[in-house]
């Protein structure tokens, strides 16, 4: 789970590096922030299964043991992340490319 927490401060680097880039960096950008959030929401997801694994066959988990505020906020937190990740796909992929600046044609001569 501090992985997954070390990923999305990257995440949130790399939104910023890529919002404040050029027109290159936005239109390439996003695949990179897809593939954080996807591996984002693996990681969370793969630590709550094992937390439910181990909730279930444990002895550490005692009856009446419950799983409280931390797995409802883990089962949100992979959620927005793979839904950031279709958003971002779909965005990427459905919206018409950014027109930006034409270049200025080079008069000189050399």
């Amino acid at each position: 789970m501090s992985f997954a927490v070390v990923m999305e401060g990257m995440t949130i680097i790399a939104y910023i590096v890529i919002i404040a880039g050029g027109k290159q960096r936005r239109e390439s950008g996003w695949k990179v922030l897809v593939g954080l959030h996807v591996l984002i929401g693996v990681l969370l997801g793969a630590g709550m299964s094992i937390i439910a694994y181990l909730y279930d066959h444990d002895d550490r988990f005692f009856p009446g043991w419950r799983l409280d505020t931390s797995w409802i906020l883990c089962t949100v937190s992979f959620s927005v992340a793979f839904l950031l990740a279709g958003g971002l796909t779909a965005a990427a992929v459905f919206l018409p490319s950014e027109r930006g600046y034409q270049l200025i044609p080079n008069d000189e001569e050399e």
